[in-house]
């Protein structure tokens, strides 16, 4: 989608941009990637990017075996919770199309249910409460910088989801688990 908007606006959007605008505002990702000339049309670059989410919403679909894996966990005894920086009318929609996760819908946080946006540790100290655990008992799985910084910051162990190395964020310490697909979790969560 941010491709999508620099091309309309004709910014170049490179890779090392799409790495690190993970799990942030739509509006400081935006002041990222303008230059300062032109960030004048935020709003708009911010615009044409959610529309072209909404356009594409439809074809969502989750990682291979993400079904299997998940469920897999819940059989086992875990707790399997989504903390995400998405809105609610976001993540309605999604449960909507994937089907599957709709059994999470009441075990989510949504960017409306906290003030500060990831790397704070507010959204995940939230579902840690929600979820009736302590901090030591919770393993967070994320794909961005922020979600590992988000992790510091509530003191709870982290796992880096990268299915493609080629995109692997390199400010990820090497000392942190990493996985390629979802069936990798339970052997990455006990290093």
């Amino acid at each position: 989608a941010w491709l999508a908007a620099g091309k309309k606006f004709k910014i170049p959007v490179s890779s090392q941009m799409l790495v690190n605008q993970k799990r942030i505002s739509d509006r400081t990702t935006a002041l990222t990637m303008l230059p300062k000339d032109k960030q004048y049309l935020t709003g708009l670059f911010i615009g044409a990017k959610q529309d072209y989410v909404a356009r594409n919403i439809g074809r969502i679909t989750l990682f291979k075996d993400t079904e299997k894996a998940i469920n897999q966990l819940i059989k086992k005894g875990y707790k399997i919770w989504i903390c995400t920086s998405a809105g609610k009318i976001f993540v309605k929609k999604v449960f909507n199309i994937l089907k599957f996760l709709k059994k999470f819908e009441h075990k989510t946080v949504w960017r409306e249910m906290y003030k500060r946006e990831k790397p704070s540790p507010e959204a995940l100290d939230l579902t840690i409460k929600r979820m009736n655990l302590n901090n030591f008992q919770v393993c967070y799985v994320g794909d961005a910088f922020s979600d590992y910084k988000t992790s510091i910051g509530a003191r709870v162990k982290f796992v880096y989801f990268c299915p493609n190395s080629k995109t692997k964020d390199e400010r990820i310490p090497k000392s942190v688990p990493v996985i390629s697909s979802p069936t990798e979790f339970r052997e990455a969560e006990r290093r």
